[in-house]
């Protein structure tokens, strides 16, 4: 009797084991498929294109901010060994965001923002597309998060000339208000009938312009400490008494927002109260599910290929297709380990599994509708798709917890922090417009220091090194054009803009 007990118990055993298995094996494909979207969105010049068709000939242009994304996606691939030359990668598609590859310079404007769709062959713009303040700045935290992933000068030489060309401050419409400009003009002008107001994935915008401006008149400091330094000060609106962050108090955020902030912004990984409302988001958009449909493991309100419309955020109370976004339930894994679970049941049961158009018909999760079983959707959108890749990653059996909250701190451990005020104040260059004769008042400057002076798409045209001095003098054979001159000296930095007649 004794041994058939034992019998038993290894049976059972053996069957658990195979069960884990099993599981493990199907999460680690839906994770290294997922990758697969960004490999076969990768162009020849290392940019990304908006989205992957699952039939047909790809037409898509670039997107900045997938661009953005495909980076961080490259760091994740090399740190799981899927990639040998991921390295190489990054550092070909800075030189391509920087305009350093031959017929290739992205449309941007004159402070540094990019358009949010250009063409895949010359940079010029596509669609009509604006130039954009949270897609230029979604594109610098993908650079910035491969440059500390990567600690390589090669890739922060090039980051940080990406990273001078940018004002972010100008995104910044009214830092009492808490408005930022969604787009920006041809001359780097905010534009008014384009603006946000917190709460929103725009928080990056502010993040960043607080970190790296040259904040004379305090504004980013403003903006931060007014709006972002503390949730308790962003509207507020509640779902079955769970309260949530909104940018208005009538409607509810897409669950993308939120979770974008969590794999982008340092400050809201690492911050307890933030972390409080991202937890308050996953119990809203699990609740709003429970109440349409019953299957617990079916949920996820996110942003990407709809029916009604070519493309749609839901939201709570706004998901007029009832549309599952798996890639949702993978972004909570974070705080919510179970996701894993729901994204197998998903899989096992062929719920919003498609097909991508590789060599082996690499098969992934993405959206689908509750109430339209026959809809499929035309492409998988890159942008919104990261979150999959990104939530699985953390995962204690893949790259752990911490993955993101190591590389997403931007600016802690490099030169890249706040300018010094002093420095910045006590710096004149003229003429400015010059015919390339240029004085630079230094008489402040206590130490030796370094002139780099980029274009308009961060290609480095001039650079040289001095010793202490008071007033230095410069004459430019460079074309007629607007320019970026960096003043360098003790990890201080400041960046002027420089006109050739």
């Amino acid at each position: 009797m004794k041994e058939k007990k034992y019998i038993i118990l290894i049976v059972l055993l053996l069957n658990s084991i195979l069960l884990i298995g099993q599981t493990d094996s199907s999460l680690d494909k839906i994770f290294r498929n997922s990758y697969g979207v960004f490999e076969l969105q990768r162009l020849p010049n290392g940019m990304y294109r908006d989205s992957k068709l699952f039939t047909g000939t790809d037409y898509h242009p670039i997107s900045i901010s997938n661009t953005g994304m495909g980076l961080i996606a490259l760091c994740i691939a090399d740190a799981m060994g899927w990639e040998s030359d991921a390295k190489s990668k990054i550092i070909k598609t800075l030189a391509s965001i920087n305009g350093n590859t031959a017929g290739f310079q992205p449309d941007r404007t004159p402070n540094g923002y990019f358009r949010h769709f250009i063409n895949v062959t010359t940079g010029d713009q596509e669609w009509d597309s604006e130039y954009s303040t949270i897609d230029t700045a979604i594109l610098m935290a993908g650079a910035l998060f491969a440059e500390k992933y990567f600690n390589d000068t090669n890739v922060s030489s090039s980051v940080h000339n990406l990273l001078k060309s940018i004002d972010f401050i100008a995104a910044i419409a009214d830092d009492t208000t808490g408005k930022i400009y969604l787009s920006i003009d041809a001359f780097g002008q905010g534009l008014n009938n384009s603006i946000t107001s917190p709460y929103s994935e725009y928080m990056l915008v502010a993040w960043l312009a607080k970190n790296t401006g040259n904040d004379v008149n305090k504004i980013a400091e403003n903006l931060w400490n007014n709006f972002y330094s503390n949730p308790s000060n962003l509207p507020k609106i509640n779902y079955e008494n769970i309260n949530l962050l909104t940018d208005s108090t009538t409607r509810f955020l897409s669950s993308f927002v939120h979770q974008f902030n969590y794999y982008l912004c340092n400050y809201f990984t690492t911050s307890t109260a933030y972390l409080n409302y991202f937890k308050n988001s996953l119990t809203a958009d699990k609740a709003w599910w429970n109440n349409v449909d019953s299957s617990s493991s079916e949920w996820g309100l996110g942003a990407g290929s709809s029916i009604s419309t070519s493309y749609h955020a839901d939201a709570i109370n706004n998901n007029p297709d009832v549309i599952v976004s798996p890639h949702i339930i993978a972004g909570y894994i974070p705080i919510n380990l179970s996701s894993k679970n729901d994204l197998i049941y998903l899989w096992n049961n062929n719920l919003g599994t498609y097909n991508l158009p590789s060599a082996n018909s690499a098969k992934v999760l993405w959206r689908y509708s509750k109430i339209n079983s026959t809809w499929m959707p035309n492409e998988i959108i890159g942008v919104d798709y990261a979150l999959m890749l990104f939530g699985i990653s953390v995962l204690p059996e893949y790259l752990g917890a911490r993955f993101f909250e190591k590389y997403n701190d931007y600016f802690t451990g490099t030169n890249l922090g706040v300018i010094d005020s002093n420095f910045k104040n006590n710096i004149a260059v003229y003429p400015n417009p010059t015919s390339g004769f240029v004085k630079i008042d230094l008489s402040e400057v206590e130490t030796s220091f370094s002139i780099y002076i980029s274009d308009l798409t961060g290609k480095l045209v001039y650079e040289s090194k001095h010793n202490k001095t008071k007033i230095l003098e410069i004459d430019l054979n460079i074309q007629p054009g607007i320019y970026f001159l960096n003043i360098n000296s003790k990890n201080k930095t400041i960046a002027k803009k420089l006109i050739i007649n």
